[in-house]
């Protein structure tokens, strides 16, 4: 069990970053903002499509704790 979900959180169905949303969640994962996968801090969690995980491990999105808004 990740240690994400050990602590409570739970994925949503909706993409924090751009927004997408599916009933399927395997298309989303949990992001650590600082980096950090042993920091499950509710604050420091967030979930993403597949599609915006594979964009920040290819290039900076610049998100910091509490600042993420949807792309519009």
């Amino acid at each position: 069990i990740p240690r994400w979900k050990q602590v409570g959180y739970e994925k949503k169905n909706t993409c924090e970053k751009c927004g997408y949303k599916s009933s399927h969640s395997e298309q989303f994962n949990v992001f650590h903002i600082d980096g950090s996968l042993i920091n499950c801090k509710h604050s420091n969690l967030k979930t993403i499509c597949a599609n915006c995980q594979r964009l920040k491990s290819t290039q900076d999105l610049g998100w910091q704790i509490g600042d993420l808004e949807v792309d519009g």
